[in-house]
């Protein structure tokens, strides 16, 4: 399956990188719930590398969902997609289990703070012990006397793969250009609210402005 999206060009390897913690950590037949799981890519590249896994992906798309179910159609019953708007996750119906993993990629961004706040909460109470929340998205930058070395960044990585992840011609103009719709929040940010969770945060992967995070419940 063809990644539906491909924006940038560190997005292939840490999406693998998301999929590869999740495959060998996960036990037997254990369940992971994938929010706003689009057309299913990440759950695809998942079930490649274990096809015992239940998976459970939400999406308030459901054109989006209607795609996942031709794109997973081999792994069966072991998956289960749900339309959901994670705006109102607190409303949303899920199975009744706990989950050794929930994912998220790229669509914390889309939220409203305190939608980020009330779902993180949320996720807490669907983990079992010993279970992770992977939240893969961007982060805001927040040091205006820093900006020039990120602008560093993205230029080498632009170099490096012909492609650019971001750009901007100074942190006024960056800020200008987070729409409504383009909500990142700061590491500071979510890792104060994986802690209120219960969560314990770690920063496990970074490419530029783009995090692969995670939130661990308690054994």
């Amino acid at each position: 399956m063809q990644d539906p999206v491909e924006r940038h060009p560190t997005r292939a390897e840490q999406l693998d990188i998301l999929a590869t913690l999740v495959a060998d950590a996960a036990g037997p037949a254990a369940a992971v719930l994938d929010l706003g799981c689009g057309k299913g890519y990440v759950l695809h590249l998942l079930l490649a590398r274990r096809p015992d896994l239940r998976v459970v992906g939400v999406d308030r798309s459901e054109a989006a969902l209607a795609e996942a179910r031709v794109n997973l159609a081999a792994a069966g019953d072991r998956v289960q997609l749900v339309v959901g708007d994670l705006e109102r996750f607190a409303e949303l119906s899920l199975p009744e289990r706990r989950f050794r993993f929930v994912l998220s990629a790229l669509t914390f961004h889309d939220l409203a703070d305190a939608a980020k706040q009330a779902v993180i909460g949320r996720v807490a109470t669907l983990l079992e012990p010993g279970g992770a929340f992977l939240l893969y998205d961007r982060l805001r930058l927040i040091e205006p006397s820093l900006f020039a070395l990120q602008q560093s960044i993205w230029r080498r990585i632009e170099r490096q793969h012909g492609r650019a992840m971001r750009g901007a011609d100074s942190y006024e103009g960056y800020l200008a250009d987070l729409g409504a719709n383009n909500r990142p929040a700061s590491l500071e940010e979510y890792f104060a609210w994986f802690r209120a969770a219960g969560l314990k945060p770690a920063c496990l992967h970074l490419h530029g402005n783009v995090a692969l995070l995670a939130g661990g419940m308690p054994g």
